[in-house]
């Protein structure tokens, strides 16, 4: 089993994935991740849609960018790096 995590400093949420066989596996995730897991501590925010690159390779160290939309239309940005072991971590690089 794997594990995702995301970081930053709005907050930390850690979820559980299955096994990831292609790069479009980690983007796909990552967008489930986003919409279905992330909160925001102290924010009553609900993510709408996420779309994420796909990552150039499955390869530790490899970033790739998504985007999510909340219930008011603000999009907020998130890097997302692989780790081993098929982890991912997200990481909020710019919000409303």
């Amino acid at each position: 089993m794997s594990t995702r995590t995301l970081v930053g400093s709005i907050a930390a949420v850690l979820g559980l994935a299955g096994c990831f066989t292609t790069a479009a596996d980690y983007r796909e995730e990552a967008e489930t991740f986003i919409v279905e897991t992330v909160t925001i501590p102290g924010e009553d925010i609900v993510f709408a849609g996420a779309r994420c690159d796909e990552p150039e390779s499955q390869e530790p160290g490899t970033e790739f960018a998504c985007a999510a939309t909340d219930q008011d239309g603000s999009t907020w940005r998130f890097a997302v790096t692989i780790e081993e072991g098929n982890r991912f971590v997200v990481s909020v690089t710019d919000r409303p």
